[in-house]
């Protein structure tokens, strides 16, 4: 269907065509958020409910704001701060459950109905419905009055503003299956200027309070762009991107892995929601600590311009260009646990037979609660390491007041020199090791 669509849709920039290729669009945009027959297996599917973090449930949004954020390598800060200086240099979010007791955290209470747009980005990925069933039971939960609107056929759909209310009749046949084809999409990228113009008109049009981007790298850079020229235009929009790719290359310090388990895809909608109820733009859905239970995943918003880097090129001259902040693919850490796991297991893997067949998704029984190797191995747990390193300063401060003796505070001094200098070393653009990609001047002969 998404093949289809696009290839129609680069179409209809004819100016003359028979009616009956416009009848043909009229009915693939028709099929849309149709009910569709479900065999019986599907049938079971349909009916299976995810957990909710205790962070994500009730019907009050609590937010705990960190420090602001910088880019992953210092040498590419400046870039980065002066292409979006509205948007660079954000706090990451924290969102905390009912029972948390932290005395500088806001509390929303007050939920005003809102409009909220949903567009599908990039390759279909198994889990994008149920990103939007998440959104929409959080939506509906804070405030009934509040409504969805899909974009039909992706970005295409978002700049001819041809939409549909999703409703949670529409998602019934939709929940647990399917990539897509709810919505369907087009083209990945929101890129040049004219493309840019179209979303803002059409979010102004719509009159959208948010509009929530699902994609990889490439929409997630596109949604980026888009909440700094809303900001710098005064747009009211919110843009809240959600980690959603067929690859599986969308993981950075903050992003432990994108969807790919039934679980996490709804509860990144809940996060969409909730970044909206905190009034953020140009954030992105995150959940860590994912080895662990459902009741103990970390669940917060981390700024899209905080996980961007800036390529250099070399030219045949020696000189050398620098390209646009942007995510970039996530590559195979080869000094990573599970890669070393994968070479001390070589020669089994070779020799032993040790195939197994996974079998379909499984909601229930034995070994449905499985997690897989890369999470179990890896420790990803870098907002949890952050929000620890935060009550270890509060901590210091609580010690070292005017007043403490002489021994505590020269015992502080000297560690905290200790540790300054050390990260000053670590953190600086001479350490940080910058890759110089080549340019082709000439076609290549093979």
């Amino acid at each position: 269907m998404s093949g289809s669509v696009k290839f129609v849709s680069d179409i209809v920039h004819i100016n003359r065509f028979p009616q009956e290729l416009t009848n043909l669009i009229e009915q693939m945009d028709s099929d849309f958020g149709v009910a569709r027959e479900l065999s019986d297996l599907q049938n079971l599917r349909s009916h299976y409910q995810s957990q909710l973090p205790p962070c994500l449930q009730g019907t009050t949004v609590r937010v705990e704001f960190g420090d602001a954020t910088t880019a992953p390598d210092p040498a590419d800060a400046h870039t980065i701060s002066r292409s979006f200086p509205h948007t660079y240099g954000q706090p990451l979010a924290h969102f905390l459950r009912a029972t948390s007791e932290v005395p500088n955290a806001q509390v929303i209470t007050e939920y005003p109905a809102v409009r909220v747009g949903v567009v599908f980005c990039g390759r279909q990925s198994p889990g994008g419905h149920n990103v939007i069933w998440g959104l929409l039971d959080a939506l509906k939960v804070h405030n009934p009055k509040s409504t969805l609107h899909g974009f039909l056929g992706g970005s295409e759909g978002l700049f001819a503003r041809k939409t549909l209310e999703i409703t949670d009749d529409i998602l019934q046949t939709y929940k647990n299956q399917g990539g897509y084809d709810l919505l369907g999409r087009t083209k990945d990228q929101i890129r040049t200027t004219e493309q840019v113009n179209a979303a803002l008109n059409a979010c102004t049009a719509l009159k959208l309070d948010a509009l929530v981007i699902i994609g990889g790298v490439t929409s997630n850079t596109d949604a980026a762009q888009l909440a700094e020229t809303f900001a710098e235009r005064k747009c009211p929009t919110k843009v809240v991107g959600i980690p959603v790719t067929l690859n599986g290359d969308l993981k950075n310090q903050f992003v432990e892995t994108n969807v790919g388990f039934d679980t996490i895809c709804k509860v990144l909608g809940h996060i969409g929601y909730h970044i909206l109820a905190a009034g953020l733009n140009g954030y992105m859905a995150t959940v860590n600590n994912l080895k662990n239970p459902v009741n103990k995943w970390r669940c917060g918003a981390a700024p899209i311009t905080a996980m961007l880097t800036v390529k250099h090129y070399g030219h045949g001259n020696g000189a050398l260009s620098i390209g646009k902040p942007a995510l970039y693919p996530a590559t195979v850490d080869l000094k990573g646990r599970a890669y070393e796991l994968l070479r001390q297991n070589a020669t089994k893997f070779l020799t032993d037979d040790l195939y197994r067949n996974p079998g379909p998704i499984q909601f229930d029984g034995p070994g449905a609660d499985a997690k897989v190797v890369t999470l179990c191995v890896e420790d990803h747990d870098y907002m949890g390491r952050i929000q620890k390193l935060q009550e270890y300063l509060d901590k210091v401060r609580s010690i070292v007041k005017p007043g403490c003796s002489q021994d505590v505070l020269k015992a502080a001094l000297s560690a905290m020199a200790s540790v300054t200098d050390i990260l000053s070393v670590m953190s600086s653009p001479m350490n940080t090791s910058k890759s110089v990609y080549p340019v082709l001047t000439a076609t290549p002969h093979f």
